[in-house]
């Protein structure tokens, strides 16, 4: 009560979500049910997911209770909120046995947050905005993005952006993004250091919207001023070594009702003189990523007002031109080739190592490739989605299916030498023998009571095509922004 107080005062909002959820799921457990920490995976072998899917199932459930603040001032904004949840080892060890996301019900609290911490300045203009703090970040226009997405719980990051209009209704815009990682508290072990950096530009009008961006991956040693230069191309400073550059180009278009978009992403190219005539790859293989999309804006619908009642709803997001009033019926294909996001050290790769502590377990869990940058499913995969979307006040639904397949060589394999990879196989813009296709849809709906009070659920079905295993998980819940609801006229 004393958070919902604090709204008395003038720019300053309790923050106090009470969200009870209650599950059933029957998808196999990650780890074995004594492991103490992350180093044992136990996934069934034939099952479709891999240890990056379900370090995402802790974060996936939502907390039974957020306590913060938000400061919302002219120029000033500042969000802190403690989200309570359960021990993320234990739901992986009791994944489908856990029957509600109450705390000390089968697993006991997580102490690893918040998982959202930030304050960020916007001009009077509106053209400069900078933000410093923990959050989520998320390009592109699809889904999922190759280079920058929501693919993990959160990121520990400094963001830059100056918008400058520009003749005949077109905008030009650049972002700055800084990006530093947890690393393993072990003073037995030297860990190596890792940042990424992002330099980004984009023109657009009212329909059409182009950004390219390059992305820079220091590993091995502390940045200098070499590495994140703003306006640099870091791909010619040549710091093969301690520095792995990615660039990234997206485009998205309209046309009356119908959105198209689309992104190509590259980690590597082979050019000419880096290949080796025996085996045909070089010591560094041609690494990209693609993703296509078409959708179509049916209907018309009332904006949804509603309060913030997950940590992703403060995700820092990349405007597009995406309606989210309406119904929405679309299709995403994705590409993501096998030596994506890759390297020989584990710090030079795209990916984003995690940290908790477990008391349910020997206390430290660590793994350095926990989460992905970009893409969530990884590389060596492709996906095609469709799906259809409709919100309009007070009700929201949505649909979705995705056909998976995958690889058998993943981020955790041997990247080594050409040689290595010729005796293995590995193509690199092929999947590699044998491929997993699975199936996953899902579906969820919630009605809005009043801005702070809404009721949702959630279904989940899962098939693996080729060993021929499913699951499923059922979701009930609703969630209370209790600072926000007007208990007096609530039915």
């Amino acid at each position: 009560m004393l958070l919902c107080a604090a709204s008395l005062f003038a720019g300053v909002t309790g923050v106090v979500n009470f969200k009870p959820y209650f599950t059933y799921d029957n998808s196999p457990a990650a780890i074995a049910s004594d492991a103490g920490n992350l180093s044992i995976w136990n996934i069934p072998s034939d099952w479709w997911e891999n240890k990056h899917d379900y370090l995402l199932k802790p974060y996936a459930v939502p907390s039974l209770l957020d306590l913060g603040f938000e400061v919302d001032t002219k120029n000033i904004d500042m969000v802190f909120v403690l989200d309570i949840r359960q021990d993320a080892l234990q739901i992986l060890k009791d994944d489908g046995k856990l029957m509600t996301n109450i705390p000390f019900v089968g697993a006991v609290i997580d102490l690893n947050m918040p998982r959202v911490g930030y304050v960020d300045f916007t001009s009077n203009d509106s053209a400069f905005y900078a933000s410093i703090g923990r959050r989520q970040i998320k390009w592109g226009p699809s889904e999922y993005d190759m280079a920058i997405s929501d693919s993990q719980p959160y990121l520990d990051n400094a963001f830059i952006r100056f918008d400058a209009a520009m003749n005949n209704g077109w905008n030009f815009w650049y972002n700055f993004i800084g990006i530093a990682y947890k690393l393993f508290m072990d003073y037995e072990i030297d860990v190596d250091p890792k940042s990424t950096f992002a330099h980004r530009i984009g023109f657009e009008n009212s329909n059409f919207r182009i950004a390219i961006a390059e992305l820079n991956n220091v590993y091995n040693k502390y940045p200098t001023l070499l590495d994140f230069t703003p306006f640099g191309l870091w791909h010619d400073n040549y710091q093969d070594d301690y520095s792995n550059v990615m660039l990234n180009v997206s485009l998205e278009g309209l046309a009356g009702p119908v959105r198209l978009f689309g992104t190509f992403t590259m980690d590597d190219f082979d050019l000419p003189h880096e290949k080796d005539n025996a085996y045909g790859l070089s010591n560094k293989p041609q690494a990209m990523g693609f993703t296509a999309g078409a959708e179509v804006n049916l209907l018309n619908g009332e904006e949804i007002v509603s309060s913030e009642f997950e940590y992703s709803d403060y995700a820092l997001r990349e405007q597009t031109f995406k309606k989210n009033t309406g119904l929405n019926l679309g299709y995403e294909f994705y590409y993501c080739s096998t030596f994506m996001y890759n390297r020989n050290d584990d710090a030079g790769k795209f990916t984003v190592p995690f940290q908790f502590i477990s008391l349910t377990g020997n206390g430290y869990s660590y793994d350095k490739n926990a989460y992905y940058l970009g893409f969530k499913y990884g590389p060596n995969t492709m996906v095609h989605r469709v799906y259809a979307e409709y919100k309009a006040s007070p009700f929201e639904a949505e649909l979705s299916a995705e056909l998976i397949k995958r690889g058998s060589y993943g981020i955790d394999g041997t990247y080594s030498t050409n040689e290595y990879f010729f005796s293995q196989g590995l193509k690199t813009m092929q999947l590699t023998d044998p491929v997993t296709t699975a199936l996953k849809v899902d579906a969820g709906a919630a009605y809005s009571l009043q801005k702070g009070f809404k009721v949702c659920s959630t279904f989940s079905y899962s098939r693996d095509i080729t060993h021929k295993t499913q699951a499923m998980a059922l979701t009930i819940g609703a969630s209370i922004a209790v600072c926000d609801v007007d208990w007096k006229n609530l039915f």
